[in-house]
């Protein structure tokens, strides 16, 4: 009996071998999954902070263009420009701005009306300004002044944060670093830029 070699010890220690490589390999999965996670989510906020960006310069561009508009090829470049507010308010409201709201504590309705209601404001005030084609009305003329003032302002904070570029920034965006103050006080200046405007 003592000339029989065993083999219970050699094959534990192979297997013992494989679970310890298969959970190493499984994990690192899981861990590289959830990165690529982080960093989509980081990507999508990034874009959206850059659609809060073009509100800004589409609120600018717009509201000034048709101010200084002498003919007609000029009030359609500005009102072509003020026609991508919409697009960027939904882009913008719905993503870094939403975001933000619930990273603060608000509900997810608080933060969707927070960001939304006063970019609806916002248009609704400037889509009747210059539609007749003829010249701005006095009224109108304090609307677009007050329009372009709010855009630098708004531009102004937007700037105090740059939207990232790469996967390790997208996934500092996605954990909200920096960025979450900067979309509060946009939040509040797009407040502060309905009441004036409208």
């Amino acid at each position: 009996m003592s000339g029989k070699k065993k083999y219970t010890v050699p094959i534990m220690l192979a297997i013992i071998t494989m679970l310890t490589f298969l959970i190493v390999v499984l994990f690192s999965r899981v861990l590289l999954d959830g990165q690529s996670l982080k960093t989509e989510r980081g990507q999508r906020l990034a874009s959206s902070y850059n659609y809060c960006i073009l509100y800004a310069t589409a609120l600018k561009d717009g509201s000034a263009g048709l101010l200084e508009a002498d003919n007609e090829e000029a009030r359609m470049q500005a009102a072509k420009m003020l026609g991508k507010l919409d697009t960027a308010a939904g882009e913008c409201g719905v993503g870094v701005l939403f975001e933000s709201g619930t990273r603060t504590g608000l509900s997810n309705e608080e933060a969707t009306l927070a960001a939304s209601e006063p970019m609806q404001k916002i248009s609704a005030a400037l889509e009747p300004v210059g539609a007749s084609g003829e010249a701005l009305t006095p009224e109108e003329r304090a609307t677009l002044t007050a329009a372009a003032a709010s855009a630098d302002k708004l531009s102004g904070i937007l700037s105090a944060y740059t939207a990232p570029t790469g996967p390790d920034r997208f996934r500092q965006m996605q954990a909200g670093v920096d960025w979450v103050p900067v979309a509060q006080d946009f939040v509040k200046a797009l407040k502060e830029a309905a009441a004036a405007i409208g």
